[in-house]
């Protein structure tokens, strides 16, 4: 197993616990989280190196499973996947980070900029009106209609997201490709043998209800969401129809209400078997420190409004985290090495 490109003997100390506060606030529980809740799925197999093709780590995974009749082996499906990144050309030392860390282990990378800079794979991604902020959905929907209208052949599974998360690229691959997932594409009753020539469209994230309206159930874009082939064709197909012409930063909500309105798509509860979530919305020590209204032992702190918008049941501290996470919000580029060394066992003899 080879160290990532950063971390080497000059910078061996990311490793450490820092002696004054800094970015690594909270040093200790997200220490814990790290190395002794979360997991990355078979992580003692995983080759870690930068000159390694894409994917290929994960295809010398794979074995043959029982079908459940005592008969029958197959193949599980190996699964493609494409990660987009939207973001900004002052921003490239996140992109870096990404393409250090998690970026290299999808299948696919792009990275949605105001600029196109080839050496982080960064491409400017032409859209209606401004580059800011207040206009995502725009640059939202122009990242989508390119990756249906260049990718679609290419990968079966798409995640979107901004330039602060961090994917566990094993986590959500097995995820994909477990009999779960397998089931919810195949319209849910029988797992598909091979020879569908249809496919049930199937929208992953964090659930958020709008304005606490389970009738309007999104799933919130920091840590990103995916969306499998038919449900990609099924957003392309009505985008024309959903707000085409609207500035607006809310993106994850206009995303989810084009996928309810006009194909019948909701998002997937994405919860694992304790009820842990995969994809988590908030910065890490945020989640680990909320207190729901009425339980508060310390000053409020704005956040009030994420028990209105949870969709599903508030669990607090470390069992709210699947334990086979999927993507995390707010990473900033040093805190994702970091984090990073951590999942993969590269500061196993360092940490004290």
């Amino acid at each position: 197993r080879s160290n990532p490109p950063y971390f080497n003997s000059r910078n061996s100390k990311i490793c450490q616990k820092p002696k004054k506060k800094n970015k690594f606030d909270n040093f200790d529980i997200l220490h814990d989280l790290y190395t002794k809740k979360i997991q990355v799925f078979n992580k003692s197999t995983v080759v870690v190196d930068k000159n390694i093709e894409r994917g290929t780590e994960h295809q010398q995974q794979r074995e043959s499973y029982d079908s459940g009749d005592g008969k029958s082996t197959k193949k599980t499906k190996i699964v493609k996947i494409m990660c987009m990144v939207y973001t900004l050309k002052k921003n490239v030392q996140n992109v870096e980070a990404i393409r250090e860390t998690w970026g290299p282990k999808c299948d696919g990378f792009m990275a949605a900029s105001d600029k196109t800079v080839e050496e982080y794979n960064m491409a400017e991604v032409l859209h209606l009106g401004n580059e800011s902020y207040k206009n995502m959905w725009q640059k939202a929907r122009s990242m989508w209609a390119y990756a249906y209208d260049h990718h679609y052949d290419d990968y079966d599974w798409f995640h979107i997201g901004g330039d602060d998360m961090y994917i566990i690229v094993e986590n959500l691959r097995m995820y994909l490709e477990s009999e779960e997932i397998q089931l919810a594409e195949n319209g849910g009753t029988y797992l598909p043998n091979g020879d569908e020539t249809e496919q049930t469209p199937v929208y992953l994230g964090k659930r958020f209800a709008d304005m606490g309206d389970m009738k309007k159930l999104y799933n919130t874009g920091g840590p990103g969401y995916t969306l499998n082939k038919a449900a990609l064709k099924s957003l392309v197909n009505a985008l024309p129809f959903c707000d085409a012409n609207n500035i607006t930063p809310t993106e994850d909500v206009n995303i989810a209400n084009c996928l309810r309105k006009h194909a019948g798509v909701y998002p997937y509860d994405t919860r694992d078997e304790k009820n842990g979530q995969r994809y988590m919305h908030w910065k890490t020590e945020t989640h680990l420190t909320y207190e729901p209204p009425g339980h508060y032992t310390g000053p409020r702190n704005g956040n009030e409004w994420y028990h209105k918008y949870n969709a599903d049941k508030i669990i607090e501290g470390y069992d709210q985290f699947a334990t086979h996470s999927i993507a995390l919000h707010y990473i900033e580029p040093v805190v994702m090495r970091w984090m990073h060394a951590l999942l993969y066992g590269y500061c196993d003899e360092l940490v004290k």
